[in-house]
């Protein structure tokens, strides 16, 4: 393997100075440097595979553009997978990088000994050990949580109530008034389910009807979901199922066809996360549509204030009724 080019290398085949590839790879606003010498420099860098040096980069600007996301080993499937792509896409906007880690494929310390981030963000909170190693190491710590954990009420958040809180007040609009909320073995960390939990029971218990009632259930194999389901089928109650998400969903709606319950007649079915394979099942899912792009820009913009990168958008503004999430309605409630 050969060695990895240096400046002066790009210098010496552009024919100029290594101030001058400097100036011109940085774009350094205060030197006057013509079109044509800027155009050698870029073709030398191109030519030779030249890729200036990130700590170098850093030193010189004061902080590097990295943004650091770790990432619970729990944390998966699409919906966070877009939350992520559009964090780093936000943050791309004003000149951050992001580089994504699964957080128990290394310790925090360890990271900070390969990479220099401006800024880490914590989808769950840390430890007051790694906190503190940030703040001796003048990282930027930023609270960009996917559940709501208590006591954390600073932090930007993916806010679990509010999503089922959407989930209930449709099935409420609806008339039902036995709503199950249900989940399956595969939920991740517990404040996820209990987020939603305790939002669609606040929406029953502000309606002050008897009539209307809230329970939780889960289960932890088929056979218990399909013991589960039997109840709904023999029950007189139109039942309404908050689902923690629509991979639980979906296999409701196959257990329900195989006990002969009418969808949404006799049982509605409100999944959570929209994904592709909703809309394709028998009858379609109805669900709700987590608000990923203003919940990702709160997060990158919160990350930009405390680096000092004041910006002007939407996510600084009072979030609206649909800023956590919005219900899309098809055929199964």
């Amino acid at each position: 393997m050969g060695r990895r080019p240096t400046s002066t290398d790009v210098a010496q085949l552009a024919g100029v100075s290594r101030a001058t590839v400097s100036f011109v790879l940085n774009n350094t606003p205060s030197q006057s440097i013509s079109a044509t010498t800027r155009e050698a420099v870029h073709r030398a860098a191109l030519e030779l595979g030249y890729v200036p040096s990130a700590h170098a980069t850093a030193l010189r600007r004061g902080r590097s553009r990295l943004v650091l996301v770790l990432v619970p080993t729990w944390a998966s499937g699409p919906t966070i997978m877009r939350y992520l792509e559009l964090m780093a896409s936000h943050l791309a906007e004003h000149g951050l990088l992001t580089v994504t880690h699964v957080e128990t494929a290394a310790t925090l310390r360890d990271l900070l000994t390969a990479i220099q981030p401006a800024a880490v963000v914590s989808l769950v909170p840390l430890s007051q050990e790694d906190s503190d190693l940030l703040a001796r190491a003048a990282i930027v710590e930023v609270h960009g949580y996917i559940a709501d954990f208590p006591g954390k009420l600073e932090s930007v958040t993916l806010n679990q109530q509010r999503m089922g809180q959407a989930q209930a007040r449709h099935l409420v609009d609806r008339g039902l008034t036995h709503l199950v909320h249900v989940c399956g073995p595969d939920t991740g960390h517990p404040l996820r389910p209990a987020g939603r939990i305790e939002g669609a029971r606040s929406v029953v218990a502000e309606l002050h009807d008897e009539r209307v009632r809230f329970e939780a259930v889960r289960y932890d194999t088929e056979e218990d979901l399909e013991v589960i389901v039997s109840a709904w089928a023999a029950t007189s109650d139109r039942v309404g199922i908050c689902s923690f998400d629509d991979d639980t969903a979906l296999r409701i709606l196959a257990a329900l066809r195989r006990h002969g319950v009418d969808v949404p007649t006799k049982v509605a079915v409100v999944g959570m996360d929209d994904i592709p394979a909703g809309r394709f099942s028998e009858p379609p899912l109805t669900t709700v549509r987590p608000n990923l792009e203003y919940q990702s820009k709160a997060v990158a913009h919160a990350t930009l204030t405390a680096l000092g990168m004041a910006v002007e958008d939407a996510a600084s503004e009072a979030p609206g009724s649909d800023s956590a999430a919005t219900i899309v309605v098809r055929g199964s409630a």
